[in-house]
């Protein structure tokens, strides 16, 4: 059992910490900036400035406040992904160069102890929030963790691990996302499910005393600070290393050797000492080897359809800031409180979990057994995802991409149309289908270079995923600032747009790569074949057939 289960705790814990994390920072900011402002602006002192905050959404006499808060927090959090993401921009590639140089684990506990530190800082604003500003905090926490890796990194380096175990599955011409990558991919959305119902049960709706506001802010955010650091303790002495570069490389050591050894008069291999180098020099390697993934010749369209593709995940992500929803059912007419907030994560968390499993557990029955149309009976309304299970087509996990960004546009529209809390929370309906995204990237991408390449592309998903937020804020947040007065979801009918080039874009990728996998599924089939053959022929000579 314990070969079957190596970083996938971990990932859990991070999981449910970052579910807490990603769920209460946004409630607490709005509360916390808002007792500020008003204790400023209005000159209420924090108790009365806080009874204020609490009943914001539900007074008309406090909209212009509302909108300096909103305004407030949409134009400082650009500067807070700048924070993270510059730093994030320049550690990612010397994390990535640094696990398949040098092996898995050293990376994952550094990238563990900056979220680590970062899950205090955002204690330590709980507690002092009404005394300092809590800008000093999350600034602070944004730079170190952008100079530990940031998350991306952090989730990176686990799924490094995961895929070096069942790489023997990620082979040429088969279309199956192997099982290991699919439960870490439902482990990652499980625990963070965990932490969103946990925001809220610990969220209040109309507070009888304001400090159960402020002790529910507290108490998630210790269970945050705990869960990373039961993830820290069982990284330290429970995760195994698995990627060992001296070993992997020894083939091409000794085949250098022998070519020295034939060009030296003496027959000796000439001992070659590293020399010290500079971090200027180190920096340089370390982004060459990042552009060696991205530049080395492929196989027919998979270095120009692993380009895109890549490109297509930085459009992707650029449309996917979340704290932007938060802000926008804040205001009338949905004026919703952190429960019903929670509320609604807690189930578009748990439909994108069933959506994770159902495409996930789908592709690998397909791969296993030929459908009979005869015997399995699945009703016409079951999910897209699902339906793949009747046919034997090429890149599933491609098409689960595309079907997954088709249904999170088709949201982004609603949201941007939407004016009643029903509209919104219908929405959650097509997390179902987002819940593909995940598993389809995670094998997709993987499947179109070696094992010693792996962490580097991962690496540059860690990179994209530190830069699109920053531009994200950038323009969607100065979007949702103007055009908060006649249009306040226009910003997500912009995202609904991006993620239609997406879409698009995708499909073209399908349509260049489908050759390549039509040749290595043939040459896969050949080479079973011959197999078989060979082994038959022992067979029969040893008298056993």
């Amino acid at each position: 059992m314990s070969a079957l289960i190596n970083v996938e705790p971990v990932i859990l814990m991070v999981a449910i910490s970052l579910g807490f994390l990603s769920t209460s920072q946004p409630l607490f900011m709005y509360w916390a900036r808002c007792v500020e402002i008003v204790n400023i602006t209005k000159g209420y002192d924090v108790k009365n400035a806080s009874a204020i905050c609490a009943h914001l959404s539900n007074d008309d006499d406090f909209d212009n406040i509302s909108n300096i808060v909103e305004k407030d927090i949409a134009s400082t959090k650009i500067y807070l992904q700048i924070a993270s993401s510059v730093p994030t921009l320049v550690m990612a590639p010397v994390i990535g160069t640094w696990s398949d140089k040098r092996g898995r684990k050293i990376p994952l506990l550094f990238t563990i102890i900056g979220f680590f530190i970062y899950v205090v800082t955002q204690l330590l604003a709980t507690f002092t929030y009404e005394y300092i500003s809590i800008y000093y905090w999350f600034f602070a926490g944004e730079l170190l963790i952008g100079f530990t890796g940031g998350v991306a990194s952090l989730f990176g380096t686990s799924l490094t691990i995961v895929t070096d175990d069942c790489r023997n599955k990620l082979k040429p011409g088969s279309s199956t996302v192997p099982m290991r990558i699919g439960v870490a991919a439902f482990v990652q959305s499980f625990g963070t499910l965990l932490g969103t119902f946990g925001t809220s049960m610990l969220a209040v709706q109309n507070p009888h005393s304001i400090h159960e506001h402020r002790f529910s802010y507290i108490n998630a955010a210790l269970i945050e600070v705990s869960f990373c650091a039961l993830a820290l303790m069982y990284a330290i002495f429970m995760v195994r290393e698995t990627h060992f570069p001296l070993n992997d490389v020894y083939l091409y050591n000794r085949l250098d050797s022998q070519q020295n050894s034939h060009a030296s008069p003496s027959g000796s291999a000439d001992i070659q000492v590293e020399q010290p180098k500079s971090l200027v020099t180190r920096l340089r390697e370390n982004m060459c080897a990042i552009g060696e993934v991205l530049m080395q010749k492929r196989p027919g369209w998979t270095r120009c359809c692993l380009i895109m593709s890549l490109f297509f995940v930085m459009v992707e992500f650029l449309a996917l800031d979340q704290s932007l929803l938060f802000l926008l059912v804040k205001r009338k007419p949905f004026s919703w409180s952190d429960k019903v907030f929670s509320y609604f994560s807690l189930l578009r968390g748990l439909l994108f979990s069933l959506g994770m499993v159902i495409c996930t557990f789908a592709k690998n029955f397909t791969n296993r057994k030929p459908p009979n149309r005869n015997v399995i009976k699945l009703p016409i309304c079951l999910t897209g995802p699902l339906m793949l299970t009747l046919v034997h087509w090429l890149g599933k996990d491609s098409l689960m991409i595309i079907g997954g960004i088709a249904a999170s546009a088709a949201s982004f529209f609603l949201i941007a149309g939407a004016h009643t809390t029903e509209e919104i929370f219908l929405t959650t309906i097509f997390a179902i289908f987002c819940g593909a995204i995940g598993p389809g990237y995670r094998s997709f991408l993987p499947r179109m270079v070696p094992k010693e390449q792996t962490a580097r592309l991962l690496t540059v998903c860690s990179m994209i995923m530190a830069f699109c937020p920053m531009m994200s804020a950038a323009v969607f947040n100065s979007i949702f600032t103007a055009s908060m007065e006649w249009w306040p979801g226009f910003a997500f009918f912009v995202g609904g747009v991006l993620q239609v080039l997406v879409v698009v874009g995708q499909g073209g990728i399908h349509i260049l790569m489908r050759p390549q996998w039509l040749l290595e599924k043939r040459l896969k089939a050949q080479i079973m074949t011959h197999s078989l053959t060979v082994g038959g022929e022992l067979g029969r000579s040893d008298g056993k057939f």
